[in-house]
């Protein structure tokens, strides 16, 4: 195989770096300062001066040529005029050996990136090394789910107030977690509330929605008793209740809970000692008692509660290295109490459930800032599974919850080079120059839209809804909606910051920033 890149004069050194090390591949500087100025008509012309050059063609040298990924258009048609295929490289020059090291296995194309690509094939074979692992031995299984160490960790995520939702609203729920990748559901039951006269219909109007397994979250006896038998698993049983309980568990195939708590004696074991030793105590009562399916919960701790985090997390290792018990790792528990966004969160808490062989990840997402975390739980256990399997680090496996910074930061200053250019200090204009029209932006979270009220007069008069702020502002040129290039340029910013607050969970209000507290403030 013989590859030609054709780059531009600044990513030159760069470029050439990158490839030393592959003696398959040659580099060809084209006469144009920055490579992603490319376009399909000017590789073509480097293409023929190079092969009037060479005095030879190079389809008849080369299999194919590479041009950096933020070229824009198809590149098609360099193929089509210049009788050798071209494809896109990586945006990034410094993933270029990544996709020489894989250019064998990886499908080019001619208009995406080949990054976009690569990650894709990397991501697709650890989704098949994932899949095969189900065919594993488990301990047990709570509906269809395979529980196990030798299993991706499963995330339950919680509804919380079940009884106070509308069936609507239930539901709704519901297919959001499904889709978020929850491998099982839970229903939350309101604390000092009795609402086992609603438990059978609840649990009986999830598995009409869902395939997947069903949990009760309550302490209640009386919830619980009417969730055993027909729920594929409950949370949670302790020595408070566990008497009352005993005889329906034995007879059904309902999977466990336990605390090492009695709440109802309100008992919470304060050491690390006493809290492994009492719920290795609850679990081998129940399991020496006909009940197969259990679940130990140490009750992973807030950070700098009174029993601490660290203390917690102790709990959890010891056990598991005590017993052969599967546990259950309350994320929430921190993630819900800590101000801070949640994606570093739960990659950091999944990270600690895999050192200390945590089977099952429980999380709501109660509050604003939790948004996603059932996404980035499933995502962190998929990372965390891979690496534990590989024993390596977990980084460069397809999957990753870099969602607000970037991974690898090579930015390009060029401007410093033009010394014979005047640089115009900015200045924002004082008056508001208006346009015969107005919008009111909006975001339809339902249905993933931005919205666009079209104003005249104070009067609305149309309403513009797309996926992409490209969408709706190429409608509005479309219609004569914008004539002014103030209103055009505002109307673009605008639209740009509600397409960012829709794809990350962010509060949008027009006219404000999207990023203001005190860690972006100058």
């Amino acid at each position: 195989m013989k590859i030609l890149i054709i780059t531009g004069k600044l990513a030159e050194k760069k470029v050439k770096d990158a490839v030393k090390n592959f003696n398959f591949v040659d580099v060809h500087v084209a006469n144009i300062l920055i490579a992603a100025f490319l376009t399909p008509n000017l590789i073509i012309k480097e293409i023929k001066k190079l092969e009037e050059k060479l005095n030879n063609k190079l389809h008849n040298i080369y299999d194919f040529i590479l041009v950096t990924g933020l070229v824009r258009g198809d590149l098609k048609v360099v193929e089509e005029r210049a009788n050798i295929k071209c494809y896109k490289s990586t945006k990034d020059v410094s993933d270029l050996p990544v996709l020489l090291e894989n250019i064998k296995n990886v499908q080019l194309s001619t208009i995406l990136p080949a990054d976009v690509i690569l990650f894709d094939l990397i991501k697709k074979r650890n989704e098949e090394e994932i899949k095969k692992s189900e065919l594993g031995k488990e301990k047990f299984k709570i509906g269809k789910i395979k529980i196990g160490d030798n299993f991706p960790m499963r995330i339950l995520g919680e509804i919380a107030g079940v009884p106070y939702l509308t069936k609507k609203e239930l539901e709704k729920r519901i297919i959001y977690y499904e889709e978020s990748g929850a491998d099982m559901i839970d229903l939350g039951m309101i604390s000092g509330e009795d609402n086992s006269d609603k438990i059978k219909e609840l649990i009986k109007f999830a598995k009409d929605i869902t395939d997947l397994p069903i949990s009760i979250d309550t302490l209640n006896p009386k919830e619980l008793k009417e969730g055993i038998g027909l729920a594929d698993l409950i949370l949670s049983v302790d020595f408070g209740n566990v008497e009352e309980l005993l005889t329906l568990l034995k007879d059904s195939d309902t999977a466990v809970v336990a605390l090492p708590t009695n709440y109802k004696n309100n008992y919470v074991p304060s050491t690390i000692e006493d809290r492994v030793a009492s719920l290795k105590r609850l679990c081998n009562y129940l399991i020496d008692n006909g009940v197969e399916k259990v679940v130990g919960d140490l009750i992973l701790e807030p950070i700098n509660n009174e029993f601490k985090f660290i203390d917690s997390v102790m709990a959890y290792k010891i056990f598991k290295e005590e017993t052969n018990i599967p546990t259950f790792f309350g994320v929430g528990n921190v993630s819900e109490l800590f101000d801070a966004d949640s994606n570093g969160v739960n990659a950091l808490l999944t990270a600690i459930a895999m050192e200390v062989n945590a089977n099952i990840l429980f999380t709501p997402e109660a509050s604003s800032k939790c948004k996603f975390s059932i996404k980035e739980l499933k995502i962190a256990s998929k990372m965390m599974f891979l690496a534990k399997k590989r024993k390596s680090l977990p980084k460069d496996l397809g999957y990753n919850l870099i969602n607000y910074k970037d991974k690898k930061f090579d930015e390009e200053t060029t401007y410093k080079k033009y010394i014979n250019i005047p640089i115009i200090k900015a200045e924002e204009n004082k008056k508001t120059l208006l346009d015969s029209g107005s919008f009111k932006i909006e975001i339809d979270r339902e249905n993933k839209e931005i919205v666009a009220i079209y104003f005249k007069r104070r009067e609305p008069k149309l309403i513009i809804k797309g996926k992409t702020a490209k969408e709706i502002y190429d409608t509005a040129i479309r219609l004569n909606l914008i004539n002014s290039l103030g209103h055009a340029a505002y109307f673009g910013r605008e639209l740009a910051k509600a397409e960012i607050a829709l794809k990350i969970g962010k509060k949008y209000n027009q006219d404000f920033e999207l990023f203001y507290n005190d860690f972006w403030r100058e």
